[in-house]
């Protein structure tokens, strides 16, 4: 039975985020920031409180499997004996503006989360409180509501039936991809000398995964000039691509990205039936389409309302399978949705990440959709020797006197 693996967080805000990007309510280092918070609340919760609790459903829709995890930020019993879910959010939004009903999402995933403990633990109720820390205030606002297991495991269902479409359509998808690439074939006559042995280790590294080390295997190459290395990476990857995914080809310079895209568009020309999607995440000052980038719902039409459309404009850019720069922004215009954030939203669904090194390496700016979980991923680094450099700047804070 073919099955789809989704995290709690990544049902839930797929299915029922609404409203505006607005970068006054998102800060510098928010994750981190977030994280430290909630290991300080947890703390203070006390002894009977456990915190990070791992859960895990699977559940079985029209044909289809579906594998829900996600860690609960605590659980607890209160002292008249009900289980409480605890569901941890920080916000900079004002404290007058935080409400029971702030954020639909906030309480699905506690939902969710009590209709997986429910089930584990065979409780008729149970309770889901939300914890809100407002970050400039110091200020925890509580809310809880009582639920029973049966409208728990009826809302989780009511969910997977709505992803269900998706659902099919990637698996579909997977499918048909698994099958062209099992078939494709080298895009050139023959191989220039060097290139197949490069592309043989690329290959073994890749097919390995993390079967001969913990943390996966790392192969470390280095080929001249002129003997095609991102052809001899990038081909030996995609053959060794099975269920998981996607390949990441991460860059310094922008020459080199564009490489990538034209090893892509090669395998494209060279075998009509290819079923390959891919993604290029582009700065989003480069590929923001104001005259001045400000993301506020005020100031930028795409990002008033991005959340209310961007899964009409998911569903239509499945179609295309080169969602370059130029893909992304013409897509935006047409569901007018910011093409920054629908590029980070489409990778999700694509066979092949291209983008710059901070994506992975960067502790802020990394992506957490794919990163603050564990996968089984394909990372092919380009001019490797730039990273010492670009990671001492990541991880490095400068104060300028100017300033």
């Amino acid at each position: 039975m073919p099955t789809i693996r989704l995290s709690v967080r990544e049902l839930v805000e797929f299915l029922l985020r609404t409203g505006s990007i607005d970068s006054r309510f998102t800060g510098f280092d928010r994750a981190n920031e977030g994280a430290r918070i909630h290991r300080r609340l947890q703390k203070a919760a006390g002894e009977g409180y456990a915190a990070e609790v791992f859960l895990t459903a699977e559940r079985t829709m029209e044909g289809i499997g579906f594998t829900i995890e996600g860690r609960a930020d605590g659980i607890f019993t209160d002292e008249d004996g009900t289980v409480v879910i605890d569901e941890i959010k920080t916000t900079a939004a004002p404290t007058d503006a935080i409400t029971e009903d702030m954020n639909p999402c906030h309480w699905a995933q506690g939902m969710v989360y009590g209709a997986i403990c429910a089930e584990q633990r065979e409780l008729e109720t149970l309770d889901v409180r939300l914890t809100y820390y407002q970050i400039d205030t110091d200020e925890i606002i509580r809310y809880t509501r009582h639920f029973s297991a049966a409208e728990l495991d009826a809302f989780l269902n009511d969910l997977l039936r709505q992803y269900l479409p998706w659902a099919r359509r990637q698996l579909d998808w997977v499918e048909a991809r698994n099958r062209s690439l099992g078939a494709l074939q080298f895009p050139f006559p023959a191989y220039r000398p060097g290139q197949r042995a490069l592309a043989g280790e690329v290959y073994r590294a890749c097919a390995a995964g993390k079967a001969e080390q913990k943390g996966g295997t790392r192969l470390f190459c280095q080929a001249p000039t002129g003997i095609g290395k991102t052809m001899s990476v990038l081909f030996p990857a995609l053959k060794a691509v099975k269920q998981g995914g996607p390949v990441f080809y991460l860059t310094a310079r922008g020459t080199t990205r564009a490489a990538a895209e034209n090893a892509l568009a090669l395998l494209r020309a060279s075998d009509a039936d290819l079923k390959l999607r891919s993604v290029t995440l582009t700065a989003k000052d480069k590929i923001c389409m104001q005259d001045r980038r400000e993301c506020t719902p005020e100031a930028c039409p795409y990002a008033k309302g991005y959340y209310d459309r961007v899964r009409t404009a998911l569903w239509d850019a499945l179609d295309t399978h080169a969602l370059t720069a130029d893909a992304l922004q013409m897509l935006a215009r047409r569901h007018k949705v910011c093409p920054f954030e629908l590029g980070l939203d489409l990778s999700l669904w694509c066979d092949v990440v291209i983008g710059d090194y901070n994506y992975l390496f960067d502790p802020v700016v990394h992506l957490e959709r794919f990163f603050d979980t564990a996968g089984d991923y394909l990372f092919l680094l380009d001019e490797a020797h730039n990273l010492p450099d670009r990671a001492r700047g990541m991880h490095s804070a400068i104060l300028a006197k100017s300033a």
